[in-house]
């Protein structure tokens, strides 16, 4: 332990007494583990994203939707089932309300972009969507202000309104909402409340809405079937996910008249599909970067173990002197390992505090999801100090096997 001690006091004084050489050695292996770590952050916000943001229906809620993307690279299967599968119908929303007895909540959403105004102010680009009643016992939708579609607003095809909070900021920057008329097309609305914010989803607002009962939109816009129309379906407590879902199957294939032997003509989709999806497509990401950005990691692996040669051939004479006091190859060996390590380790902590130091800044102006994870440090020290030892093997099994009389003749 104290040949340890000593010959990590004695490699601290050389890294000290060539400051800018060993800052200029370090700066690989410092450059190589921020930008690991940086991937490796930015990779675990993305998971975090993923299951916070993105998937958002809940425990035991899916969709039924004409069809979805269910894997990496299904992107052709998707636009061939989207072509292939028939429109999902208000009929078959009536149909599982009234066959499906393991939901709790079954309701539908139909909608499009739109234009939306009120007085001189016009909003373009606008989530316009036909919803039931029951969407805010199973979507993410709250009331801030007023209040949402009723059963009797949707039955009677009444003309109100439901607006995300930046629409209602956008139409009425300094006025209360509710009451007023506001022009979606050729109708005219009132607004009966407003929700609460949301944010936004990889730069994209999640307020930029307005819910009409789910019979006014079709009034209004002449659609009872559409590729956008989709059910949501909450599964009773007491009951799993999957047999409601099967119990769903069950009811659309026989309404669509399919075989045994036919695959379904709609899709399924759940937050666990969603989080297995887009995992699948960050891991094939984290795949390709990781190897590319170790690669930095190596080079100054690479330029640790050049100056380390160099350094064993400006202090051949002290390794002499060293041998004749007594010093053994071993002790030489690790002298020479423990300042590679040491000066190795150093950049890692270095690069380490400077990756997560500059998402930290980055997160406050940019919306990339960061999110460090905790092997990301440990990993980070233990990797740069292994690279350390392993480039400077090489250069400390040199200096041991120098003969000391050989080195005590040097200059």
């Amino acid at each position: 332990m104290n040949k340890f001690i000593e010959a990590a006091s004695i490699a601290l004084s050389s890294i000290m007494a060539h400051k800018l050489r060993s800052f200029l050695t370090l700066l690989g292996v410092i450059i190589g583990v921020a930008v690991v770590t940086a991937v490796a952050t930015v990779i675990e916000g993305a998971n975090v994203y993923i299951k916070e943001k993105i998937a958002t229906l809940g425990s035991g809620v899916f969709t039924l939707q004409k069809a979805s993307i269910t894997g990496f690279g299904d992107f052709q299967k998707f636009l061939e089932a989207f072509r292939r599968n028939p429109d999902l119908t208000v009929d078959d929303l009536v149909a599982l309300r009234s066959s499906v007895t393991l939901a709790d909540q079954i309701g539908a959403q139909d909608g499009g972009a739109k234009s939306v105004k009120y007085g001189n102010i016009t909003l373009d680009n606008v989530g316009v969507q036909g919803v039931t009643p029951n969407t805010l016992l199973i979507s993410s939708t709250e009331v801030a202000q007023g209040r949402f579609v009723s059963d009797f607003d949707d039955e009677s095809r009444k003309d109100v309104a439901f607006l995300g909070s930046e629409v209602a900021e956008g139409l009425f920057p300094q006025l209360d909402p509710i009451g007023k008329e506001i022009k979606i097309g050729a109708g005219t609305y009132t607004v009966i409340g407003v929700a609460k914010k949301l944010g936004s989803v990889l730069g994209q607002s999640q307020d930029n809405f307005v819910q009409l009962p789910l019979l006014t939109f079709f009034k209004a816009f002449g659609k009872r079937s559409s590729p956008t129309f989709r059910i949501i379906v909450r599964s009773r407590s007491d009951v799993s996910a999957e047999m409601v879902q099967d119990q769903v199957r069950v009811v659309m294939r026989s309404r669509h008249k399919l075989d045994y032997n036919r695959p379904d003509d709609f899709s399924i989709a759940t937050d666990e599909a969603t989080e297995k999806l887009l995992g699948s497509i960050v891991n094939v990401v984290a795949a390709v970067a990781f190897p590319v950005v170790g690669i930095s990691l190596v080079i100054g692996g690479i330029v640790i173990m050049n100056i380390m040669l160099a350094s064993v051939t400006e202090r051949t004479r002290e390794i002499g002197i060293r041998k004749s006091l007594g010093a053994t190859r071993r002790d030489i060996l690790m002298q020479f390992l423990v300042e590679s390590a040491m000066m190795s380790g150093i950049g890692g902590l270095i690069g380490l505090l400077l990756a997560v130091t500059s998402m930290a800044i980055l997160q406050r102006f940019v919306p990339v999801p960061v999110a460090v994870p905790l092997w990301a440090p440990a990993i980070a020290i233990s990797v740069s100090t292994l690279v350390g030892v392993f480039f400077g093997l090489y250069p400390a099994n040199r200096a041991a096997r120098l003969n000391p009389i050989t080195a005590l003749r040097a200059d």
